[in-house]
C-alpha cells in the first residue's frame, strides 16, 4: 500500500513538472515570438544606392557627399546605409535623371545639361556673369527652386534632395594674358560645350568646339590659343602644361541636381524622411558649392607655385564683358516667354538680386 501510494505522488509530481515547463516555455515562447517583431521593425536596414557623375576621389565627394553619407547613417541609428558608386556603374552617365525615376538608381546626381530641353528653367544659371562662385551659385538655384513651382515641376516624378552649381569658368590662354575685350578679340578660344561657344562669340573670340581630353594637344601644336573651363580641368587634363596665363572672370557656372527615387523615399518612416530633409536642402546645396570654390583655390594656388600668372577682372572691364554677353541673356528671356514662362523676366532679375545678395557673404572660387 505504500509502495502504490508512493508511485502515485511520484507521477503526480511529474506531470506537475512537465505541465509547468510546458507552460514556462509557451510564456516564453510568446515574448521571443514579440521580441522579433519589434527588433525587425527597429533595426530594417534601408540600403541605398548613390551615383553621381563625380568620381570617388572628387573633392566634392570626399568633403561633401560621404561626410553627409556617413552622418545620415549615424543619426539614423544604422538604419539607413548608403552606397557610393561612380559614374557609368549603374547606369549610363547620361541616364542617371531617368535611371532614378525608373529606380534603377536609388539617389542620383547629375548636370541637367546632360539632358537638353529637360530643364529649361536651370538653364538660367548657365547664363553668363550671373554669379561669382559655385557656392554663391548653389545657393541662388536653390532659393529659386524653393520660389518657383515651375522650377520644381522639372524634376517630376523624383525626391529633390539639393541642388548646386558648378565651379565657375575662367579664361586660359598660352601667348599673352588677356586683360579686356580687346586682348581677345580674334583669338582662337576653345569651348567644349555650345553655351561656352555662345559666349566666346559674344566676346569677339574665335570659338573652337574641342572635347576637354583634346584641348592639350590643340594647345600644344598652336592650332587654338586657348580655353574657358574651370580650374580643376587645367589641371586633370594637364592644359597646364601648355596654357600658363589665366584671366579670372567667373564666366559662368553649371547647375547640378541631386534626387532620389520616390517610391524609395516613400516607403522610409517618418523619422528617416525628416532625417533626409533636415540634412540635404540648402545645407548640402552651400556644402556642395563651398567644395568647388574651395577645390577651384587649391588649383589656383597649386599653378601660382608652378609659375603661372593670373589676373582678376576688375569690375570695370567685367561690367564691359556683362555688356557684350547681355544679347545672350535676352535671347534666354524672350524663348522662355514664347514658350509660356510669363514669368521669365522676373526669375531672371531674381537671380541677379539672389547672387549680388549672396555673394557678399560666399565670396569667390579664387584668391590673391
Amino acid at each position: 500500500m505504500k509502495r502504490i501510494f508512493l508511485v502515485m505522488f511520484i507521477l503526480t509530481l511529474c506531470c506537475g513538472l512537465l505541465f509547468t515547463g510546458c507552460g514556462g516555455q509557451q510564456s516564453g515562447g510568446e515574448e521571443a515570438a514579440g521580441e522579433p517583431e519589434g527588433s525587425a521593425a527597429e533595426e530594417k536596414v534601408f540600403e541605398l544606392s548613390f551615383v553621381s557623375e563625380y568620381m570617388d576621389k572628387h573633392p566634392t565627394v570626399i568633403n561633401g557627399f560621404m561626410p553627409w553619407i556617413k552622418s545620415i547613417e549615424e543619426k539614423s541609428g544604422n538604419r539607413i546605409k548608403i552606397t557610393y558608386y561612380n559614374p557609368n556603374t549603374l547606369c549610363p552617365q547620361k541616364d542617371t535623371f531617368d535611371s532614378t525615376i525608373s529606380g534603377m538608381v536609388d539617389i542620383g546626381s547629375s548636370y541637367c545639361g546632360y539632358y537638353p530641353g529637360k530643364f529649361p528653367l536651370n538653364e538660367l544659371m548657365e547664363l553668363p556673369l550671373i554669379v561669382p562662385g559655385a557656392e554663391a551659385g548653389s545657393l541662388v538655384t536653390w532659393e529659386l527652386y524653393k520660389k518657383y513651382p515651375q522650377w520644381q515641376e522639372e524634376f517630376k516624378g523624383t525626391k529633390m534632395l539639393w541642388q548646386w552649381a558648378s565651379a565657375t569658368f575662367q579664361l586660359h590662354t598660352t601667348q599673352k594674358q588677356v586683360k579686356t575685350l580687346e586682348d581677345l578679340k580674334g583669338m582662337k578660344i576653345i569651348g567644349w560645350t555650345p553655351k561656352v561657344l555662345e559666349v566666346l562669340r559674344l566676346l569677339g573670340a574665335n570659338p573652337i568646339e574641342m572635347t576637354g581630353t583634346d584641348t592639350y594637344l590643340a594647345l600644344e601644336r598652336g592650332t587654338a590659343e586657348g580655353v574657358l573651363c574651370p580650374l580643376a580641368p587645367v589641371r586633370s587634363y594637364k592644359i597646364s602644361d601648355a596654357a600658363k596665363y589665366h584671366t579670372i572672370v567667373d564666366i559662368m557656372v553649371g547647375p547640378f541636381f541631386a534626387v532620389m527615387n520616390q517610391e524609395r523615399f516613400d516607403e522610409l518612416p517618418a523619422d528617416l524622411q525628416q532625417l533626409f530633409e533636415e540634412t540635404t536642402g540648402e545645407k548640402m546645396a552651400q556644402i556642395s558649392g563651398k567644395t568647388l570654390d574651395e577645390g577651384a583655390i587649391s588649383d589656383s594656388q597649386w599653378l601660382k607655385e608652378n609659375g603661372h600668372e593670373f589676373y582678376v577682372l576688375p569690375e570695370e572691364e567685367r561690367a564691359r564683358w556683362f555688356e557684350a554677353v547681355k544679347p545672350m541673356h535676352e535671347k534666354w528671356i524672350s524663348e522662355m516667354e514664347a514658350k509660356g514662362y510669363d514669368f521669365a523676366r522676373e526669375i531672371y532679375h531674381d537671380a541677379l538680386r539672389l547672387s549680388e545678395e549672396i555673394g557678399q557673404r560666399t565670396g569667390r572660387g579664387y584668391q590673391e
